[in-house]
């Protein structure tokens, strides 16, 4: 195969099967073939090489044996050549298929997924985790196009999911409690008249218990804002940061059932699971890297489909060090807005200012906000972690900023309601991945508070893309290092395309296939205009050659050595010597036993070779031999002995 940009070269022209492709190049071959015989048939008659001639077609090692009887004579150099370039000749077909530049066209149609739902993996993966060097966006579309695509169907089929989903019709519904974020509900997605809801984490602020230096449990509380939104701000003790540092996981759905358990503290998240599910580990930390997920929850027969997007950056720095504040100052206003125009907000200075009093207190601090806009609600989070390796001694700070955005995208009435995956006694819940329920969590919840206990519904992690690398490296002092620009701007700029391919896996496994768009490459064999000129040339020359030498040579010159002992030895009387032609009626040739010897006989003699002292067969002069006009007959040789009928004799 050769590579070529030029569309002469290029595979371009359809044959539809590598059998028809086959056969052409063959068929290129012969004449090929033909060509060069019926070429140095011309020349053997030019140079009256009738013995040459005749050895054509004998095989190898009869011409080899020619080739040195005759030593340097033009004889043996017409056989020798011939052999050569007959050789070359048949490999001309495996030249043609050296030519394929690739030799295949793809075509490419688009199907809905439900057409191949037959040939989908028995476990597609429902995650799909990508690491890359900060800041490699060259090629970043085709890895993550790649990716997107691994894992679903059989090998063998070559699909492309196009990123064409119809996601349907989003169904919320108004609050059933009043927002008040300070002890009741904040911003959340709304899903029916008992309070189900989604929401981002609503213990985002909260701590734990520190037994061993006698602190209790530390809760930064919400505030009301602006448009029904939430806002923190807090600085608390660093004896709390370690827990935040290592429990906090950034982007977990928080699931709210109805008002009644919601109010008796049993909303669940949806958690990854630590088996496959690598953002159980990057979700916490210190790590920069992002995550989508698709994710469906079902109560009754009611179901919603969410995307949920979480990015972390952090940067580490020495604790003992003074704050860091054009370090820290960068990161924020970077990471505040890809359009440079909105980075110029006095905000994202007094962030840095206010992480810089908590540093300067030797405190850590948290502050953001939660908002719902439309069908999505989004969180903000800027921590200034100083978590202790013992009590009293710092080991390092981290910088860490959170971003969360869960939307809702469809809302849809199922057949029959989600039945659970098994019996159990407290409030529990079906856990599924990619569209298969697996189990529940009956016994990982806690035995007490099962009043009214019930089977709540079930919630799906359709499908995951976990970015991790790429965006920076979290354990960095350096802002440019812990978060890389040019990555972020390539993320954003294409968010809507890795939104709409975790959507197109997340429908095709758990939702509904039909909703799916496949583009389905299929290769069909094909030549370039090369090949096709390189397959009609041989057949138009061989056909010029044969003409030449049908006009030119005599006719013994374009017949078989069979054809020419049959005109030349007159057999039924058909006086074609000087003009021998295709033999419409060939008489049976058999071996027969005669005075000791085996000879070449017909019905009605027998072929031998006649010798009389009167003729001087070896003085035959060649040169008398050559005609102005081939067609004419020849002229007598005046020292050859005529028979009336020369060779046949009569049996």
């Amino acid at each position: 195969m050769i590579s070529s940009p030029s569309g002469f070269v290029n595979s371009s022209f359809a044959v539809g099967h590598n059998v028809v492709k086959s056969i052409l190049f063959r068929i290129a071959g012969i004449a090929v073939q033909i060509g060069v015989f019926k070429l140095f048939s011309l020349l053997a008659s030019t140079r009256s090489a009738f013995t040459a001639y005749l050895m054509f077609t004998e095989d190898y090692i009869q011409r080899l044996l020619f080739i040195f009887s005759r030593g340097f004579s033009h004889h043996a150099a017409l056989v020798l050549f011939l052999t050569i370039f007959l050789l070359g000749a048949g490999l001309y077909d495996t030249f043609l298929w050296g030519l394929d530049s690739p030799g295949y066209i793809a075509t490419e149609t688009n199907f809905t997924a439900a057409s191949f739902q037959h040939r989908m993996s028995k476990r597609p993966g429902y995650v799909v985790f990508s690491s890359t060097r900060p800041g490699e966006v060259d090629g970043l579309e085709k890895h993550f196009v790649g990716l997107m695509n691994g894992n679903l169907f059989d090998s063998n089929l070559n699909f492309t999911l196009t990123g064409e989903v119809d996601l349907g019709t989003p169904e919320p519904v108004p609050p059933t409690r009043e927002f008040e974020p300070e002890l009741g509900p904040g911003p959340r997605i709304w899903l029916d008249d008992e309070g189900f809801s989604v929401s981002p984490d609503t213990y985002i602020t909260v701590g734990g218990y520190l037994p061993s230096n006698n602190l209790t449990s530390y809760s930064c509380p919400w505030r009301p804002g602006i448009n029904e939104s939430a806002v923190w701000e807090c600085s608390f003790d660093n004896a709390f940061a370690g827990i935040f540092l290592r429990e906090t996981m950034v982007g977990k759905p928080e699931i709210h059932w109805d008002d009644e358990t919601d109010k008796r503290y049993l909303s669940v998240y949806l958690s990854p699971n630590r088996e496959d599910n690598p953002w159980a580990v990057l979700g916490m930390g210190g790590d920069t890297a992002m995550m989508k997920q698709m994710f469906t929850v079902t109560k009754g027969r009611r179901r919603h489909t969410f995307l949920d997007t979480a990015l972390k950056i952090s940067s580490v720095y020495d604790y003992y060090a003074p704050f860091p504040f054009d370090e820290v100052h960068d990161i924020i206003k970077r990471s505040w807005n890809v359009d440079p125009a909105l980075t110029n907000d006095p905000t994202i200075t007094q962030i840095t200012e206010k992480l810089q009093i908590a540093k300067a207190d030797n405190s850590s601090m948290h502050l953001g906000s939660v908002v719902k806009i439309g069908n999505s609600v989004v969180q903000v989070n800027f921590e200034w972690l100083n978590p202790e390796g013992v009590p009293g001694k710092v080991l390092f700070s981290v910088l860490r900023i959170s971003a969360v955005n869960i939307t809702l995208v469809r809302s849809e009435t199922l057949p029959e309601p989600v039945k659970p995956f098994e019996k159990c006694d407290r409030f529990y819940y079906n856990e599924a991945t990619g569209g298969e329920t697996y189990g529940t969590n009956c016994y990982k919840e806690y035995i007490a508070n099962t009043t009214g206990a019930r089977f709540f519904g079930e919630m799906d992690a359709s499908s995951v893309l976990i970015v991790s690398g790429t965006l920076g490296d979290g354990g960095s002092n350096i802002s440019s290092k812990a978060f890389n620009q040019e990555a972020f701007e390539w993320l954003a700029k294409n968010e809507r395309k890795l939104d709409d391919l975790v959507l197109s896996r997340g429908y095709l496994m758990s939702v509904d296939p039909k909703l799916v768009t496949l583009k389905i490459s299929t290769s069909q064999p094909a030549m370039s205009y090369l090949q096709v000129l390189l397959v009609i040339l041989p057949i138009v020359l061989a056909a010029i050659i044969w003409g030449l030498l049908w006009y030119f040579a005599a006719s013994h010159y374009s017949s078989s050595l069979l054809a020419n002992l049959y005109a030349t030895t007159n057999i039924g009387h058909t006086n074609t010597s000087a003009d021998p032609q295709y033999m419409h009626k060939i008489p049976d040739i058999d071996l027969i036993r005669k005075d000791q010897q085996v000879l070449m006989a017909t019905s009605t003699g027998v072929f031998v070779h006649a010798e009389d002292s009167e003729s001087n067969v070896a003085s035959v002069n060649v040169v008398n031999q050559k005609l102005d006009d081939p067609k004419a007959p020849y002229a007598p040789n005046n020292n050859s002995y005529h028979y009336q009928s020369p060779a046949l004799l009569p049996g």
